[in-house]
């Protein structure tokens, strides 16, 4: 499960932007995501708060897709 984060704050830093955004990932769903999907714009080759961030094409602009990625589920 995703969720997905909009911040269009021109004065903000991209790393600050993501930090909020796996706040708030957390702070709804209680657990600790493992990536963030980012804009291919938005190129950014680090972790945040060791959260893996990947550049993605579908991705909109100032939107960020935080979430769990490379989990099965079970049944």
């Amino acid at each position: 499960m995703y969720l997905a984060w909009f911040d269009d704050h021109p004065r903000k830093e991209l790393r600050f932007k993501i930090a909020e955004a796996i706040f708030a990932y957390e702070d709804r769903f209680g657990e600790r995501p493992n990536v963030v999907l980012v804009n291919a714009t938005q190129i950014f080759n680090e972790d945040v708060e060791g959260v893996r961030v990947v550049s993605r094409p579908y991705v909109r602009k100032d939107n960020f897709w935080v979430g769990i990625e490379g989990l099965v589920a079970s049944s």
